[in-house]
């Protein structure tokens, strides 16, 4: 199988599981958010963010290191996934114990705290189980990992839509979402055990002192990357309170989750570009800039039509209650975008050994997301927190973008920028003058629009058509 036909197929995978996980996922939120109103949805953000970013500690990225190490040399999969599940445990177990000095300190009201006690739990046995699932990455069957999701979403939103039908509330939601994650865990241990490896649980020294070395590279990346996507959902629920969160969450979740295509492309490409590192570093550099080209493609419409037509997606998806939902989806939609730019940015830095560059980035961005937030949200709320979004990705992304422009290929912007910028305009365009029929009609013609502008402006080169073709299979 080609290069290009594997990436697709990998890709078509994850991006498939990652749609229909996605889809599951929001329409869970949606009736959250109808169910529970503003202030009840803001408790959910709040507690399952909170949950995710201390979750951290037990990954700590090295499910990421275990597909970059291993994609290159299989024969250590066993002996990564062994040592490093006994490492997470390990770390689990006392970070769990922490927690509750920490929820203490914050004084949250009871039922808040128990639901962010049972979410941890969920983010922990989630985190076991990405290291496990990292050894189809490594092999690149995808397929695997994208049924797996399928299973853990499906249990998860049907039963929690029954959970909210019958009236049980939030801390049975979060029950809801334990279970779906040790059946998620579970077959993923048996599936790894039948199909690849079974996991050598025997604690080898000299590895451990590699962990220490390479992993906490990874995961601070991880860390920093949660907590400028949701450091603004904690402050937001401690300075303005949770309708406020909720204002905010139906909007940044909804946008944020348009972020399937890029995230399982590169995902499928994170073992590529790290094979081609070592064997061909001149294609490695080929396959980053025609990703990055193809992100930029994408995203700049996104942008533009989300922005024109917020207040109808607002309105048919969450209902009147969230009508202050509107301009976070228009300010945050342009973050977004750039979060296109920096998937590509990231991995490919990731898969060159440069994880140190991701974690620094992310880092100052970081920094730069927890400062402006404190600024701005006592006086603009969750208008404030939005206009922050834009400022960490544009952070992360001129700090990504200059290292990879020095470390591999330096990509002129202005030219991949032009056409897509004109195509989207014209889109746009289009798209204001008919709002006020059907939404779905409206995007249909918005496709329609901008890709036939692409193609009067001749966007798409020989080579676009050359990769489809291999892809298919007709070369």
């Amino acid at each position: 199988m080609t290069t290009n036909r594997r990436i697709f197929k990998n890709t078509a995978a994850l991006a498939s599981a990652d749609i229909f996980t996605r889809l599951m996922r929001f329409g869970l939120a949606v009736v959250i958010a109808r169910t529970l109103g503003p202030a009840g949805y803001g408790v959910y953000a709040f507690a399952f963010s909170f949950a995710e970013v201390y979750g951290v500690i037990s990954d700590f990225g090295m499910s990421n290191l275990i597909i970059r190490d291993t994609s290159r040399e299989k024969k250590y999969l066993a002996r990564y996934v062994g040592n490093i599940l006994f490492v997470e445990t390990a770390l689990s177990l006392i970070a769990y114990g922490f927690l509750f000095v920490l929820v203490g300190a914050m004084n949250l009201p009871q039922e808040k705290a128990v639901i962010v006690y049972i979410a941890v739990i969920s983010y922990v046995l989630t985190a076991l189980a990405q290291i496990v699932r990292a050894t189809f990455k490594a092999h690149e069957r995808m397929e695997y990992d994208a049924t797996l999701n399928i299973i853990q979403q499906s249990v998860t939103v049907i039963l929690g839509i029954g959970v909210l039908y019958f009236g049980y509330g939030l801390i049975a939601l979060a029950m809801v979402f334990v279970l779906g994650s040790l059946i998620n865990l579970i077959a993923s241990l048996a599936l790894v055990s039948v199909k690849f490896t079974r996991p050598a649980f025997r604690l080898n020294r000299r590895f451990l002192t590699y962990l220490v070395k390479e992993v906490p590279s990874f995961g601070l990346i991880v860390f920093f990357s949660l907590i400028y996507y949701k450091i603004s959902t904690l402050l937001l629920s401690f300075i303005q309170g949770d309708a406020a969160t909720g204002w905010f969450n139906a909007s940044y979740a909804m946008a944020v989750s348009l972020t399937f295509l890029p995230a399982a492309f590169m995902g499928a490409l994170f073992p590529v570009i790290s094979t081609l590192h070592v064997s061909s570093k001149d294609l490695a550099k080929t396959v980053y800039n025609e990703s990055f080209r193809y992100m930029v493609i994408l995203g700049l419409p996104l942008a533009f039509g989300t922005t024109v037509l917020a207040d109808k997606v607002i309105d048919i998806i969450y209902g009147p209650p969230f009508h202050n939902s509107i301009v976070v989806l228009q300010i945050v939609i342009w973050s977004v975008s750039i979060l296109f730019l920096n998937f590509v940015l990231t991995t490919t830095l990731t898969s060159i050994n440069l994880q140190r560059v991701v974690m620094y980035a992310t880092g100052v961005a970081v920094t730069v997301n927890i400062i402006l937030n404190l600024l701005v949200i006592p006086g603009y709320s969750y208008v404030g927190a939005s206009y922050v979004m834009i400022a960490t990705e544009l952070t992360t992304f001129s700090i990504c973008f200059y290292y990879a422009s020095k470390n591999l290929y330096f990509i002129r912007l202005h030219r991949l920028l032009l056409k897509p910028l004109l195509g989207s305009f014209v889109m746009a365009v289009v798209v204001y003058y008919l709002r006020p029929i059907n939404l779905f009609i409206i995007v249909g013609v918005a496709v329609w629009v901008y890709f036939a502008t692409l193609l009067a402006l001749r966007t798409f080169t020989k080579q676009d058509v050359s990769v489809i073709k291999s892809i298919i299979g007709r070369t």
